[in-house]
């Protein structure tokens, strides 16, 4: 993107700040390079100690834990190379004067500290400049000349502008052209030149500068060990000969730093393009990178010309296959095994066991879980045994694919979606029935049918799948690699196969193993004399598996993570001893260190580490796939421990210039739809106690995003009326939403919502502020508001104060107080102003120990509700 401004006016002036800006950009490639290598001396440190830590392993990940706490950059240092470069490149009149400097690199700093998803505008940039330091923009005369030539050859003179406001415009126009030109053409290329830039799976949406030096080795170092273990390069013989047999091409890859290693993303949505010679279809092909820099041919074929092949993306080719097994997956689960896809699915199997388990009764009897994760579940697949497991479960001749569009419209845009669902034969005039299965992306819009059949073979299928899977090719720098094990992670298809894959395992291996090992005196034995009904294309022994949702024992698997619930230790103990030892068959072994009990193993059986969570209160958990289950009453609460290694901030995406109130609004409901599930709040899952903590807890976590999303924008300009409307729009209308909208599935019961709406208000509002009242300096008058609108619930009729209670102590959310919310480095000015505030504070203090310090301080800096002296007690709820 390019800004250009035609100016007509002071041409000879602008024309000189041209000349003086090449003349001093003659030596921007050396002086780069100079600042560059002085910059790095410490950089070349790091890199030549990660080179000797890296040659000790042949391990990625042991070879990236040494280094990476010193592989990147902090966002400090980055400014100051930044500000260093510009210092010596640019003119002393186009950076201003002093005063200017700080702004400019303030600037600058709040650049590179952007988060993912985050954009800069112009205003950002200008934030703080004064035009009148900027000495060449003084130097443009109040009445200018322009001299206009006409057709005829004749000169004429006349004045540019009439007033003096032009003449400030143009100031500005020529101010703002010059710092976009600034931050675009100097500051992003330096960023490029110096930096690789990417987000990790420690930091969330944080941005990691690392030095090119420091990337490029640890980047060889991963692809060297990727090649020696899962991918082996290919020449371009036989990369062509796989791509010319196929409709789609291979697919790019990056590499995301986590806490231990390297995590490989291939994009298998785009389109990819490569080099083909024009005569040959089987040899002598040429990559072409994105900068279309060709390689250098070789041999006799030197001279031949060459041609853009351009391939579809692999997912875009694999839709069909997608349509099929979703269809054959609706209407045969048990080929899945235990496998759950969301939480409507977790939801639905477990309200059935527990009513199964409770058999009338109001408890629960005492259980044994077992918490399992696959290591390297997508890796480690065994692609052989993957394509016979998809021939027993693709098995008809042919398949019947309809095409249908979904119309979804919003308040800004009207969109269109094509797709195909796969059809009975008996059934293809049914679009009603058909379309069923397709979920809607959002609840404004409608499905219709197209009225388009498309038939797919069985070979064609297969086929497919084969390419997808034998001949998946990554393009790893300038190399083409073929994996070798393992499926891709990124694919349409990789959850799919991945569950008929393991759901193939656990008919085979695990259920079987499970019905073997005795159950206590009191269980029920009719399951395990129950026979799995017969599915059709599969030819086996109807002996060789059982329901996972038999009353004793319960098994959940959402992709690779394993969830075993059973009322007998034995079995529990047995199963989670199977699972150490591993399935050789499928190449399938549990990770030791992410083992998840509630009791006690010993022995050598014992796993490395536990991962059973115990809060204040002293109430055992076990994390599973982003929820907390209760290890005594099965009781299920969403899992915040995932914010306790990285600040909060990180997880946000501020959009400054946009319209703040109502982006703030958005914002806070998608903070708090994922935690509005029917599995929290079903009085028949969880007791009223925890139905309504599971709330709070939501509400505590929405106002630290509130705080600090408010924090981060640099000019507020949000009145506490108006964050209080905004606090209050989305409380209780969520909970409803999400719990009627369940609902409506084909369930076998009804879900139970019996928190009242005043409750959920009266949860909230506690929720906010019990955060905010850390920080009345900030948000003193909107917490004068929310402790109004609490006062006028009144007294909350019909709810019993003791579940309300239970939910507000803070023994019961421990977890969330250890969340970093707060800046780790905050500006020179903003510590200042705190100490100020604080300065004032007690003067005020000494002078009126009886007056409010709000009414102390009007007119100079208002600071909210009156701070509390030392020995007095704190405000209560009421109160405020």
């Amino acid at each position: 993107m390019e800004l250009t401004y035609e100016f007509d006016l002071a041409a000879e002036k602008n024309t000189v700040i041209e000349k003086k800006l090449q003349k001093k950009f003659l030596g921007l490639h050396k002086t780069s390079e100079n600042i560059h290598s002085e910059f790095l001396y410490a950089g070349t440190k790091k890199v030549n100690h990660l080179k000797q830590s890296l040659h000790e392993s042949n391990s990625v990940d042991r070879g990236f834990l040494a280094a990476e706490t010193k592989s990147y950059c902090e966002h400090k240092e980055v400014v100051s190379f930044i500000w260093a470069a510009t210092r010596s490149i640019v003119p002393v009149d186009l950076l201003g004067d002093y005063s200017n400097w700080r702004s400019l690199r303030r600037n600058i700093s709040k650049f590179v500290r952007l988060r993912r998803f985050e954009t800069f505008c112009l205003r950002q940039c200008v934030n703080r400049l004064q035009t009148s330091k900027f000495s060449f923009l003084s130097r443009i005369p109040n009445r200018p000349l322009c001299y206009c030539f006409s057709k005829e050859g004749s000169t004429m003179v006349k004045n540019c502008w009439e007033s003096k406001d032009d003449w400030i415009v143009l100031k500005h126009k020529l101010f703002h052209g010059w710092i976009f030109w600034f931050f675009s053409c100097m500051v992003v290329p330096m960023l490029g030149a110096n930096f690789y830039v990417t987000e990790s799976e420690f930091g969330k949406h944080e941005a990691l500068y690392y030095p090119k030096p420091v990337w490029t080795t640890l980047l060889a170092r991963t692809m060297s060990c990727l090649k020696k273990q899962n991918y082996c390069p290919i020449d371009l013989k036989y990369f062509a000969k796989i791509t010319s047999s196929r409709p789609f091409g291979f697919s790019k890859v990056r590499f995301l730093p986590k806490e231990k290693g390297m995590r490989l993303l291939a994009n298998l949505k785009a389109p990819s393009k490569a080099w083909l010679l024009a005569k040959s279809s089987f040899c002598d092909h040429i990559a072409k990178t994105s900068d279309k820099s060709i390689t250098r041919l070789k041999g006799r074929n030197s001279n031949r010309k060459l041609k853009l092949v351009h391939f579809r993306s692999v997912n875009s080719a694999l839709h069909d296959v997608h349509a099929i097994l979703k269809r054959i997956k609706s209407e045969h689960p048990l080929m899945v095994g235990a496998s759950v896809f969301d939480y409507n699915d977790v939801y639905q199997v477990l309200y059935g066991f527990l009513a199964r388990l409770k058999n009338g009764s109001t408890t629960v009897p005492k259980v044994f879980i077992v918490v399992a994760d696959v290591s390297k579940a997508f890796d480690s697949i065994n692609q052989d045994r993957l394509l016979d497991v998809m021939k027993d479960v693709i098995w008809k001749k042919e398949y019947l694919l309809r095409k249908y569009a979904q119309v979804i419209c919003t308040k800004k845009t009207m969109s269109t979606r094509y797709g195909y669902v796969c059809v009975d034969r008996n059934e293809d005039h049914d679009i009603a029935n058909s379309l069923t299965s397709i979920r809607s992306c959002s609840s404004h819009g409608i499905i219709t049918d197209q009225g388009i059949l498309k038939k797919i073979k069985h070979a064609e299928i297969h086929h497919l799948l084969r390419e997808h899977v034998k001949s998946n090719i990554l393009q790893l720098g300038r190399d083409f690699c073929l994996q070798r094990s393992g499926i891709s992670q990124g694919s349409l298809l990789s959850s799919l196969l991945c569950s008929f894959y393991y759901g193939h395992l656990e008919r085979s291996i695990i259920f079987p193993f499970l019905r073997k090992i005795p159950q206590l005196p009191h269980a029920s034995s009719s399951s395990s004399n129950a026979k799995e009904p017969a599915i059709e294309g599969i030819a086996r022994d109807d002996g060789n598996t059982e329901d996972p949702s038999s009353p004793q024992h319960i098994l959940l698997r959402l992709v690779d993570d394993f969830l075993f619930i059973s009322s007998s230790e034995k079995q529990a103990r047995g199963f989670f001893n199977r699972l150490c030892r591993g399935f050789r068959e499928y190449n399938c072994y549990m990770n030791s260190e992410k083992f998840g009990l509630n009791f006690d193993v010993g022995g050598k059986s014992q796993p490395r580490s536990n991962r059973r969570y115990v809060g204040a209160d002293g109430i055992p958990f076990l994390p599973w796939s982003g929820l907390l289950v209760n290890c005594l009453t099965l009781e299920i609460q969403a899992d915040y421990t995932r914010y306790l290694g990285s600040h909060l901030r990180s997880t946000l995406t501020v959009h400054a210039h946009a319209k703040v109130g109502e982006h703030l609004g958005e914002k806070l409901c998608n903070y708090m739809r994922p935690k509005c599930h029917p599995l929290f709040y079903d009085s028949y899952i969880n007791s009223p106690a925890v139905v309504r903590l599971n709330a709070y807890q939501a509400f505590l976590l929405c106002a630290m995003k509130f705080h600090s999303y408010l924090r981060a924008l640099p000019n507020c300009r949000l009145g506490p009326s108006r964050c209080l409307e905004i606090i209050q729009s989305y409380m209780h209308r969520l909970i409803k939403k999400r719990m009627y909208g369940v609902g409506r599935r084909k369930l076998d019961f009804v879900p139970a919502l019996r928190l009242k709406k005043v409750e959920t208000v009266w949860l909230g509002l506690s929720a906010y502020i019990r955060v905010l009242r850390k920080k009345q300096s900030r948000h003193g008058e909107l917490l004068l508001l929310l402790g109004g609108a609490l006062e006028g619930l009144g007294r909350l009729e019909g709810c019993d104060p003791s579940h309300l209670e239970y939910a507000v102590d803070d023994s019961h959310s421990s977890l969330f107080w250890q969340i970093k919310r707060e800046e780790l480095l905050a500006g020179k000015r903003e510590q200042s102003e705190r100490r100020k505030t604080r300065r004032m504070v007690r003067t005020a203090e000494r002078r009126w120990p009886s007056r409010s310090v709000a009414a102390v301080t009007e007119g100079a800096l208002m600071i909210g509700p009156p701070v509390r002296r030392r020995g007095e007690p704190g405000p209560s709820v009421s109160a405020l």
